[in-house]
Parts: C-alpha cells; structure tokens; sequence
C-alpha cells in the first residue's frame, strides 16, 4: 500500500469512529406512560393510577447508563436519576436502572432519601415507592405500571427483583 492510500484509509477510519462515537452517545429521549396501580400488601387499600417517566438516557464510554429525568404519579412529580445496573459477572448487560429519590433538607443540607425507582432495562416496567405517597394515604404502597390488577402488580415486583 503506497503512502496516500494509507493516509486516506486513516483518514476514513477516523471519520468513521467518529460518526459512530456521535451515533452511539447521543443521548436517547425516553417519555413512557403506563397504566399502573398501587398497592399496600397489609391492607386492602390499592388505586389505579398514571405513571409518566420522562427524561434522556446518556451513554458514556465507562458503560455506566444513567437516565435523568422525573416521573410523575398521583399528582406527586420527582425528579430522579436512574443508573444502570448490570448483570452479575456481566459488564455488558443491562438488568435494569435503580435510584433513590432525594430531597435536600433546607436545614441540614444533608440530602434525605424519599423513595425509590426501578424499572426495567428497556423501560417497559416500573416499580415506584414514594414516602409522599405513604404519607398521604397512611400506609406503605408499592406502585407498579402497567398493571391493572394486585396480581400485575405483584408479578412486575417479582420480575425485577430477580433481575430478569
């Protein structure tokens, strides 16, 4: 291979990592609605309601995920950031995206932790817990989309604690 079909091949590789660099982490707009329902396990108090999670996914080189956004649910909005959470032994594989919700204190300035997110590698699924929500209806809710049902409900808890 002479000097300027090496020169040109670099040339085109470099674009090409480039174009796939700027493919590859543009950041993934993600805005889901679910039906859901919540629950408390040691009442019969359960509710229909909305879940919204709206936000973006950003990938980064490290392949730590992390979605930035907020949901919305019983007329309570959180914001929250999700982080991925990879199978075990398994760096290149998603089981699901995990946070806490936090709330500064205004006079502690420590931050306190309200809740928590799960939902599914792909966003399909979501199990929210929400201390305003508890709170509110004085009981402890598990809150779950899509589901209509308890049962739904229970089988979506199910699936992500086993991280399928």
């Amino acid at each position: 291979m002479d000097r300027v079909n090496l020169k040109a091949s670099i040339v085109i590789a470099i674009i090409g990592i480039i174009l796939i660099s700027v493919i590859y982490f543009r950041p993934v707009s993600i805005n889901r609605n679910y039906s859901g329902y919540m629950y408390d396990e040691n009442s019969k108090l359960d509710k229909a309601v909305e879940i919204n999670l709206d936000g973006e996914l950003k990938k980064n080189l490290s392949l730590n995920y992390v979605f930035t956004g907020s949901i919305k649910v019983d007329g309570l909005k959180k914001q929250v950031v999700l982080k991925r959470i990879w199978a075990k032994y398994n760096v290149f594989k998603t089981v699901e995206y995990s946070a806490f919700i936090e709330t500064k204190n205004d006079k502690s300035g420590q931050y306190e932790v309200n809740g928590t997110v799960n939902t599914s590698k792909n966003f399909n699924e979501i199990l929210i817990k929400l201390d305003d929500v508890d709170s509110k209806y004085n009981s402890k809710f598990d809150i779950c989309g899509p589901s209509n049902t308890r049962e739904e409900a229970k089988g979506i808890i199910t699936k992500l604690e086993r991280n399928d």
